[in-house]
């Protein structure tokens, strides 16, 4: 059986240094929108965004955030 290849989409961010709820929530709807077996990798976001995402997002499973 061929299963679908996932396609994920890195996003790095270690040169910005807030994200406020909106710009959590537009990238939390942009995720919500992504086709099946496509997902974001956040990488180095800053501090808040990863907050924003478990208090308003707690269950979208297709970004995942990555401190490196």
């Amino acid at each position: 059986m061929n299963l679908p290849k996932e396609i994920v989409c890195h996003l790095e961010m270690s040169a910005v240094t807030f994200v406020d709820v909106a710009g959590a929530s537009a990238l939390a709807v942009a995720a919500q929108d992504l086709p099946a077996q496509r997902r974001i990798v956040i990488e180095r976001p800053p501090a808040t965004l990863p907050r924003l995402l478990d208090m308003f997002w707690p269950d979208l499973s297709v970004i995942e955030v990555v401190a490196r």
